[in-house]
């Protein structure tokens, strides 16, 4: 047997190197040997969070683990519940083009959700319950950006988790400083069709529709790497269709284009990570009121970074995070609203999962 043979190799190795990837291999070995198979399956995925050159082999087993584990256990399932939430402070900077005097405030969020979770053979069912609100500080010296002195939302989600697919869909109800209530549904649904080492490729779907606001649905390719130490990333690239308002409210703008939303992030074993972020949309219009705005383009999206401490259920971050927008429109022609914006936030907080 393959493992059998790699014993010995592992048993020198051993001896000359600390808690590396062989290491923590010969080790799970012999607890499998020698019974202990709780021992076992933890020493594995302890290896397999380790650089090396059995990476591939260490997965199939842990693999095989699993699926053995959810069968002994799909006769009868398991509940869990769980709750998270955060509570962040923000100051808020707004600049736009062709004014000389930026736009300051500052803003307190605050959510927190908690679910049931139902673990059957190879699935995850989830029900979750949530709740937000954003109190704006000195909104009224933001006026481009028409906040509300306070904002609330409360929503219900279903989540389905499998091997090789993620579906969530869901509705938030919103509502504002005038009492005006306004829905909001979402639905993304991730299929994986290829799975290497670490790293899955797969293709997503992603639709959100406002009650009386914007319309944004996406079909990507995506690629991740999953690691619990170490690097982990994920890349989507693809195709989004949106359609948000102008100055005269029945009338919308419809845009569609290419669309890039990569993730980076390093997780050290003090429990420190580090995340970089951004998300791109180039669109064109493929509807408007008139023709002029045939040739209109835009170029909108984010781009952030944050620091994260969890030594274990509560954890705290700082970060900073861009939103802009950049309106490419004909010579001669005056659209209703900034041709360039940029929205800077610099952030500090608190969140848990318990």
């Amino acid at each position: 047997m393959i493992r059998s043979g790699i014993i010995a190799i592992l048993l020198f190795v051993s001896l000359v190197a600390a808690e590396s990837q062989e290491d923590l291999y010969f080790r799970a070995m012999k607890a499998e040997e020698a019974g202990d198979i709780s021992l076992a399956i933890e020493l594995f995925e302890k290896a397999l969070e380790e650089p090396g050159p059995y990476t591939a082999e260490l997965q199939e087993i842990v693999d095989d683990y699993r699926a053995a584990l959810n069968e002994d256990d799909d006769s009868t399932g398991s509940w869990e519940f769980h709750t998270s939430g955060n509570a962040v402070f923000s100051g808020m900077h707004y600049k736009r083009k062709g004014v000389s005097t930026a736009e300051k405030g500052r803003e307190l969020t605050s959510s927190i959700s908690a679910s049931v979770d139902y673990n059957s053979k190879n699935w995850i069912h989830s029900l979750e319950v949530n709740m937000s609100g954003d109190w704006f500080i000195d909104n009224e010296d933001m006026p481009s950006l028409d906040t509300s002195a306070w904002e609330a939302s409360a929503g219900v989600s279903y989540s389905l988790i499998g091997n090789t697919l993620v579906l969530d869909v869901g509705v938030d109800m919103n509502v504002s400083e005038g009492w005006e209530w306004t829905p909001d549904f979402y639905v993304w649904t991730e299929k994986y069709v290829a799975r290497a080492d670490r790293h899955k490729l797969g293709i997503a779907y992603w639709a959100y529709r406002s009650y009386d606001g914007p319309t944004s649905v996406a079909l990507y390719a995506s690629w991740h790497r999953y690691a619990k130490y170490g690097w982990r990333s994920s890349v989507y690239l693809g195709g989004r269709f949106e359609a948000d308002s102008i100055t005269v409210p029945q009338y919308w703008l419809k845009w569609a284009g290419p669309a890039l939303k990569p993730s980076f992030a390093y997780r050290f074993k003090t429990d420190i990570s580090v995340e970089a972020k951004t998300n791109w949309f180039y669109g064109f219009v493929v509807d408007g009121p008139n023709e002029s705005y045939e040739k209109v383009q835009k170029i909108n999206g984010s781009w952030g970074a944050t620091i994260a401490w969890e030594p274990g259920a509560f954890g705290l971050f700082v970060g900073a995070e861009q939103f802009f927008k950049y309106y490419i429109v004909p010579s001669g022609y005056t659209i209703g609203y900034a041709k360039n914006s940029l929205l800077s936030e610099l952030k500090a907080g608190i969140k848990w999962n318990l």
